[in-house]
């Protein structure tokens, strides 16, 4: 499946990102004049083209438009809704208002969120208790990330990097990391390379465990909530071990790697064993013990649904696109993630549907994939050569470097699916200009689509599903 699924304006060119066969490359788009021209093409995501290119242009007054109208997937028949006199609107909320019958409501949730949650504006057309219609618009307050990393070196970057999105902070890392590493031509050693694949893996571990208890929650199922929300700490506690930190922040930098050197290397590698005894003992049962339950399958199942054409044609990614059915992920075939076995979607396709049950099913299976890979590695790693490096990177071999400015990107497969970042840099390594993409810029609309046709009570439900990143939108 060939989709696009990044695009950019650097240096008065225009580039796009191609996902194909488990790889992302970068290409220059010279057939495009301007911003509409990509807003015309219907094979670029209209959200990504919103995050990409859109300005500010005020409150959205969609009142005076027919019902069917607004409500529409005909991509020219809605183009006034996303451009003004050749301008393209962001995605941020200005104020907006939409028309709906006599026979419907809409009511808005948002900005503000009623529990402690990064602001977000939901806006239901609602027909009794169904949902007709939800529109999102995020970047409240936005936090003008992109614009402060201009003008900024390699040290001073790296810390923004793990600000993008808090629950990320590993794979955001590791993704400029790579950068610089191209950039300076620093060479990593196989060793280093494969304990940061651990570490996002362990990021991975960690956030799917929190996301099975909040599921949980959200359909009253309260002895697997009990378990996740507690016992989630033997993986953050792992990746303290390991980094000093719970969240894995200020640990990867450029080629080299900042352990907690207050354990030895032995001590490194039986940690991951307590994280292994935790799962097995007392997670691994309780999950086992929910996804048996039928009617915890029959909450779940068929509601929020997402279709493997929505992937196709909205540019779904990460783990949307494989809980609907779709095989793609950047580990598979690449040289961090030696031995890595992708998930038997196909072969397990009544899991993975693209409802609620597929987005628990696949946090389940994501963990224990995840957890396999990562015991096989730790048993080949060598842990003595980690823990005792010697740090290569540093400021003074970055300043003996002999660089080439110009265009450098890079993806990782993180949690929710494949970052992309790519950074302009000049010759004395300062960025000029930065595109930054999660995965939550193109599948917040997959949640727009799921809840179409459900219950206003199943929003929640769904929403706490996909968990979806507002920071990492709001750039």
């Amino acid at each position: 499946m060939k989709k696009i699924t990044g695009i950019t304006h650097f240096n008065g060119s225009y580039f796009q990102f191609i996902h194909e066969n488990q790889n992302v490359v970068m290409e220059e788009e010279g057939a495009k004049k301007s911003t509409i021209d990509f807003l015309l093409d219907d094979q670029y995501p209209i959200w990504l083209v919103r995050h990409s290119f859109g300005q500010d242009m005020g409150h959205e007054d969609y009142s005076g438009l027919k019902e069917d109208d607004y409500l529409s997937d005909q991509r020219g028949k809605v183009l006034s809704l996303h451009q003004k006199s050749g301008v393209i609107r962001d995605l941020a909320y200005h104020g907006l208002s939409v028309p709906f019958s006599i026979d419907h409501y809409s009511h808005a949730v948002g900005p503000i969120h009623a529990g402690i949650i990064e602001p977000g504006h939901f806006r239901f057309v609602v027909e009794g208790e169904v949902i007709r219609h939800l529109t999102i618009r995020l970047g409240y307050q936005k936090r003008g990330i992109q614009d402060i990393l201009v003008g900024k070196s390699v040290d001073q970057v790296m810390p923004y990097s793990e600000m993008i999105s808090g629950d990320t902070s590993v794979g955001y890392a590791l993704a400029f990391s790579k950068i610089y590493e191209d950039f300076y031509k620093i060479t990593v050693t196989k060793d280093i390379r494969l304990f940061r694949s651990l570490l996002v893996e362990l990021e991975r571990v960690a956030v799917h465990i929190g996301d099975l208890g909040g599921i949980s929650e959200d359909i009253g199922y309260y002895p697997l909530y009990g378990v996740c929300v507690t016992d989630r700490g033997a993986a953050l506690g792992l990746m303290e071990t390991w980094t000093g930190h719970r969240f894995g922040k200020s640990v990867i930098r450029p080629g080299k790697l900042l352990l907690n050197h207050r354990i030895n290397a032995k001590q490194a590698k039986d940690a991951f064993y307590q994280l292994k005894k935790v799962y097995q003992t007392r997670i691994r049962p309780q999950i086992l013990r929910a996804l048996s339950i039928s009617t915890l399958k029959e909450r779940m199942q068929g509601c929020g649904f997402i279709s493997e054409s929505d992937v196709q044609k909205h540019g779904f990614i990460g783990m949307v696109s494989r809980m609907a059915g779709v095989v793609e992920d950047l580990r598979i075939n690449h040289p961090d993630y030696p031995d890595w076995n992708p998930l038997p979607i196909k072969e397990e396709h009544h899991h993975y549907n693209g409802d609620v049950w597929a987005r628990m099913y696949i946090r389940y299976a994501e963990i224990e994939q995840s957890l396999l890979w990562m015991e096989k590695k730790v048993e080949e790693l060598d842990w003595n050569s980690i823990w005792n490096a010697k740090e290569i990177g540093s400021s003074l071999d970055i300043k003996e470097k002999k660089i080439q400015p110009g265009i450098f990107y890079s993806t990782v497969e993180a949690w929710r699916g494949p970052l992309l970042v790519a950074l302009n840099i000049d010759d004395n390594g300062f960025v000029i200009n930065s595109y930054i993409r999660d995965p939550s810029v193109l599948n917040w609309h997959a949640l727009e689509l799921a809840v179409r046709g459900e219950q206003v009570s199943d929003f929640p439900l769904n929403n706490k599903s996909f968990n979806l990143s507002y920071v990492g939108f709001d750039l």
